[in-house]
C-alpha cells in the first residue's frame, strides 16, 4: 500500500471527501457552508433493467439504510450509514473529520469494535498518530467506494425533516 506523506494528508482532498461532495452538491448544498444535516435513503427496490425505485415516501425507518452528512459549527463534519429498525440506528462506521478548510483532515472513527483517534493536543498543536491515520486512510478509502458502489449518488433519495 502506498504511504501519503503526513503533509499529504493536508493538502489533497480524500477520497472520502471527493464523494461526499458530489453527493452534496447534487442536493444544492455547497460543502463550504457552515452547517448542513443531508439524510438520504436507499430505496429497497430498485430495478437496473427499467431504472424504477420504489415510490413510497419515507422518512428512514425500518429497515432502510441511510447515509448521513452532518456539519456543525462550520467547522467538523460527520458522515455515515445506518439502519433503524424499531426505532434503534445501528451504524457502522461514522467518521469524523474537519472541515474547516478545503481539505478535510481526519479526527476519528467510531466502530462498533471501538474507536479510532487520529490525533491529539501538543502545546496547542494538533498531532497525528502516524498509525492511526494510516488505518483511517484506508477506512475512509473502503468507505468512499462503498457509498460508489451503493450509488448513492443516483439514487439516494432525500428524507424529508420532521
Amino acid at each position: 500500500m502506498r504511504r501519503k506523506p503526513r503533509n499529504a494528508i493536508a493538502n489533497a482532498k480524500l477520497e472520502l471527501q471527493e464523494a461526499i461532495e458530489e453527493i452534496l452538491r447534487k442536493h444544492r448544498i455547497d460543502p463550504g457552508n457552515h452547517n448542513y444535516d443531508l439524510r438520504l435513503r436507499m430505496p429497497t427496490y430498485f430495478d437496473p433493467l427499467t431504472g424504477r425505485v420504489d415510490s413510497n415516501e419515507s422518512t428512514g425507518q425500518n429497515g432502510d439504510l441511510i447515509l448521513f452528512v452532518k456539519k456543525m459549527g462550520g467547522k467538523f463534519i460527520r458522515i455515515g450509514e445506518y439502519y433503524e429498525m424499531n426505532g434503534d440506528h445501528t451504524s457502522d462506521p461514522v467518521i469524523s473529520m474537519d472541515a474547516g478548510s478545503s481539505y478535510w483532515v481526519p479526527v476519528r472513527i467510531d466502530r462498533s469494535v471501538g474507536d479510532i483517534f487520529c490525533y491529539y493536543i501538543e502545546s496547542g498543536r494538533r498531532m497525528m498518530y502516524p498509525d492511526k491515520i494510516e488505518e483511517f486512510m484506508s477506512i475512509q478509502r473502503m468507505f468512499a467506494q462503498k457509498i460508489r458502489e451503493q450509488g448513492w449518488l443516483d439514487r439516494g433519495i432525500k428524507l424529508k425533516r420532521k
